[in-house]
């Protein structure tokens, strides 16, 4: 309200205001979780109280509560999603002439500086944290399963990186908080895990052998690790995990007595158990990684019953078997209900005889097969094949190839091969193939196909592309469904050697910066 008072019958006229007027436009901008609070600057004002609370009602416990002199802006990174309430008033140098405050409220995004970022075990009892560089951060907090925590105050040098090296944490599930001062700006869960640390030099065979169910055996990153001159077979659920996921363990054979045919591991026959997963590990068919030694033929070739709910591989490469990585044979009613693959490289395999990468025989299944952030180069044979019966009956359930790379696959000049032949079975839940890319395939005369499967099959083909060097031609087979996959991708014009930068040389990085899928499809760990 405005009083105006008229003194006698003078030539002047005075104005008497008994406060200032309250600020107006007053906004608030975000950028993410900085607010940008303004205000129109309001006359004869000496300063501006700003005031900013959680409680619209209740300006008690602000926040924020701070006298700014000069001009009519105040800026400040806050906490995310969260809804605040500000408030600013006109300062007189008569206090009793304050004006009153004018209010409003904002809400923050949700903001992880985490996220986008790689957080994880990079050694034993170590860790690597990952957040956006040069952020307005403080300090990171560790809090363990126990909610014991810790906090870390972070230099300039880390502040300006983006990272964080941690060591000596015993095993737990950590929850870490990125701070500045006392407001989370990110938070991230990161597994330290370990039971058994196998140091360069050790003793691989004694650690599975001597390992609990459930234990985790963690390798020494950069060594290589024998299995001996026979197979290892498992029984118990077993991690196994290089301890590095940049510098890859490697784990080969011993030279020997294993031949051309022999496996690196298998299943005791009648075993039942729920898990056995790999991390971290470069797998070569070379016997003790030498190229000049014995290559045999199978990383896993099992021919004794036995059941396991999932077999796992995770940033993994799978390289030089003379026959196939994965190979259930002789019709022992042996199962693997999961095989999951992810950002796993597969290369140079079958060369030896004629086998698929994933090669599964009449009753014996593999029930559900996922890939997924794969690279799969120069392979002989098909990339799964389940061997047909008269009656084909099959267990299978679903398949899918998500964000893979596919190239030089279907060499065989021999006979007609399908990338993925399911003979005569059928999937019940149906194959998926999302955002991959198919590359350079043989030109066989006999033949070189898409997809084979039982009529009923559901197929969803999405996302995908194919190079003009890609083979993929029908052969109807009567009463399966055989089916080119390339109706149902899009086609890069150029060859796989235009797309890739050297794919001969395991180069998949796209060199085509105009390709059209370079932000979606194919293994990521390539963009």
């Amino acid at each position: 309200m405005v009083s105006v008072v008229f003194t006698g019958c003078k030539d002047d006229d005075t104005w008497e205001y008994p406060y200032l007027f309250r600020p107006i436009n007053f906004t608030a901008e975000l950028n993410k979780t900085q607010v940008t609070l303004s205000w129109s600057e309001i006359e004869n004002a000496e300063s501006y109280t700003l005031q900013i609370s959680k409680d619209s009602l209740d300006f008690s416990n602000a926040i924020i509560d701070t006298v700014i002199t000069n001009g009519h802006q105040f800026i400040q990174e806050m906490e995310g999603k969260i809804t605040f309430h500000a408030r600013v008033r006109a300062n007189s140098t008569d206090t009793t002439k304050n004006s009153k405050f004018n209010q409003i409220s904002f809400k923050t995004p949700a903001e992880n500086l985490f996220e986008g970022y790689t957080s994880e075990m990079i050694a034993w009892e170590t860790i690597q944290l990952n957040w956006t560089a040069a952020a307005n951060v403080t300090d990171i907090k560790i809090t363990d399963l126990n909610n014991s925590a810790t906090v870390e105050h972070l230099t300039t040098e880390q502040i300006a990186n983006g990272q964080l090296t941690i060591s000596n944490l015993p095993k737990s599930t950590y929850t870490i908080e990125i701070l500045r001062n006392d407001i989370v700006r990110g938070t991230v869960n990161v597994l330290v895990e370990g039971d058994v640390f196998v140091p360069i030099g050790g003793d691989l065979i004694a650690a599975i052998t001597n390992a609990s169910a459930g234990q985790v055996i963690v390798l020494e990153k950069g060594g290589v690790f024998g299995t001996g001159s026979n197979t290892i077979r498992f029984d118990k659920n077993i991690r196994i995990k290089g301890e590095s996921p940049s510098i890859l363990s490697i784990v080969a054979m011993t030279q020997g007595t294993p031949s051309t045919t022999a496996s690196m591991i298998g299943f005791t026959e009648n075993s039942v158990f729920d898990k056995l997963s790999f991390e971290n590990i470069d797998f070569t068919g070379y016997c003790d990684n030498l190229n000049t030694n014995t290559k045999i033929g199978y990383f896993i070739n099992n021919n004794l019953k036995f059941t396991l709910s999932k077999l796992s591989l995770n940033n993994c490469v799978l390289r030089n078997f003379g026959n196939t990585p994965f190979r259930l044979q002789g019709g022992k009613n042996q199962v693997i209900d999961t095989l999951d693959v992810k950002k796993t490289t597969i290369s140079d395999i079958g060369f030896t005889s004629t086998y698929a990468i994933v090669n599964i025989n009449t009753a014996d299944d593999v029930k559900n097969i996922f890939f997924e952030n794969c690279t799969f180069n120069n392979f002989k044979g098909s990339l799964i094949l389940r061997t047909a019966s008269s009656t084909v009956v099959s267990n299978l359930n679903r398949v899918s190839i998500i964000n893979c790379n596919i190239y030089k696959g279907m060499q065989d000049t021999n006979s007609a091969r399908y990338l993925f032949d399911f003979n005569g079975a059928l999937i019940a839940s149906g194959v998926t193939i999302r955002n991959s890319i198919f590359g350079l395939t043989g030109t066989t005369s006999k033949g070189a196909n898409g997809i084979r499967f039982a009529t009923n099959t559901p197929l969803t083909v999405s996302g995908s592309y194919y190079t003009s060097d890609y083979v993929d031609d029908p052969i109807p087979v009567v009463p399966d469904v055989t089916t080119s996959l390339k109706s149902k991708m899009t086609i890069y014009t150029g060859t796989s050697n235009s797309l890739w930068t050297d794919p001969t040389n395991g180069d998949f990085s796209i060199l085509d910066s105009g390709f059209a899928g370079k932000s979606s499809a194919g293994d990521p760990r390539w963009r």
